[in-house]
């Protein structure tokens, strides 16, 4: 009986604690922490924001499917206008982010298309190949497609981006005829 009560509490504990220390796991039930979400799986943390953030989400999407064949769903997509949101998901120093296959989150100042498609593309890689090829994968292949299919209008990235996005471009010029989809599974 003692065993018993000792792993349900460890069972209470551990994914608490995980949530408190590890920030992007809230992105999860974003909805614990105060975001309001729309039937599209768009949250915000101030309501007024939604429809801003929802004709973003859907503008993204649909360039990356028309332009690049790239069909990303509907996953969890978290828009954070306060810097106490930003913080409150671990969004501290980018512009936004991908939780594996689970959810995206934009920062404040990613409340752009490019930022936005960006971290819809890293869903899109970690769907069709893992969550781990995030971390595990060819960055100039991971980095540079989101770069380089985001349509990111600056003309010259930070190192090492720059010649990720630029290897990508290279890359994807030369490929085969084969699905963009089939030629990168070749690839990882």
């Amino acid at each position: 009986m003692k065993y018993i009560l000792w792993l349900l509490i460890i069972l209470i504990i551990l994914p608490s604690s995980a949530i408190a220390f590890y920030k992007p796991l809230r992105l999860v039930l974003p909805e614990t922490f105060g975001m309001h979400c729309n039937e599209l799986n768009i949250c915000v943390d101030d309501i007024k924001q939604l429809d801003a953030a929802t004709s973003l989400a859907t503008s993204a999407k649909e360039n990356l499917l028309t332009q690049h064949g790239l069909s990303v769903g509907n996953p969890k997509a978290i828009f954070c206008s306060t810097n106490k949101c930003k913080e409150t998901f671990g969004l501290s120093k980018v512009g936004g982010l991908a939780f594996g296959s689970f959810a995206v989150a934009v920062a404040p100042r990613g409340w752009k298309e490019h930022y936005v498609a960006h971290e819809l593309i890293h869903h899109w890689q970690a769907t069709h190949f893992g969550s781990l090829v995030l971390i595990t994968g060819e960055q100039w292949l991971i980095e540079g497609m989101a770069y380089a299919l985001s349509d990111d209008p600056r003309e010259t990235l930070s190192q090492p981006f720059e010649s990720y996005r630029q290897q990508f471009r290279e890359w994807y010029k030369s490929r085969t005829s084969a699905p963009l989809e089939q030629a990168i599974a070749e690839m990882l």
